[in-house]
């Protein structure tokens, strides 16, 4: 039982200058990049919706969402990563964020993470792991979840 309290499986996930870390469990898929319907108002992270499974699935921008304005690499291609919702909200079973790249699986025990900072509003912590250049990014996807339903963009993803 104490193994599965010292690791998990993880996911180093490609932003446009930085990465996400994401348990597995988080990630339902990670599909080619396509709106089915681009945003014509809200905010500047909403980048409109996906079609995945029959589902209208609500898209967010996380490099703008977290006011970085960085820019991908020339070679990077968009993709979209299909996380699973966490707080329940009605008409949200799922969030779609645009992805540079082709997300990597890691093992990752808790002696391989040093946190490096504290959070912010759409971060909940920021770390290093072992073996890894740079600084990873930890998102608090409920508060995404509370933002795309104050913004008021859910009614449209039902």
């Amino acid at each position: 039982m104490s193994d599965v309290l010292e690791s998990l499986n993880g996911l180093i996930i490609p932003l446009a200058n930085r990465s996400l870390l994401l348990p597995n469990v988080a990630v339902a898929e990670l599909v080619g990049y396509r709106l089915s319907q681009s945003a014509s108002q809200g905010p500047e992270w909403f980048l409109g919706w996906t079609l995945w499974r029959d589902q209208q699935v609500p898209m967010v921008d996380l490099d703008n969402l977290l006011a970085d304005g960085a820019e991908p690499a020339m070679e990077a291609q968009p993709r979209t990563l299909i996380l699973n919702a966490l707080e329940g909200v009605p008409g949200l079973n799922f969030i779609g964020m645009r992805v540079w790249g082709i997300p990597r699986a890691r093992r990752l025990s808790r002696a391989e993470l040093e946190p490096t900072g504290g959070g912010s509003s759409y971060v909940l912590q920021r770390v290093r792991v072992a073996d890894e250049p740079g600084e990873f990014l930890i998102p608090d996807l409920s508060a995404i979840e509370r933002s795309l339903e104050q913004a008021g963009l859910l009614r449209r993803a039902r």
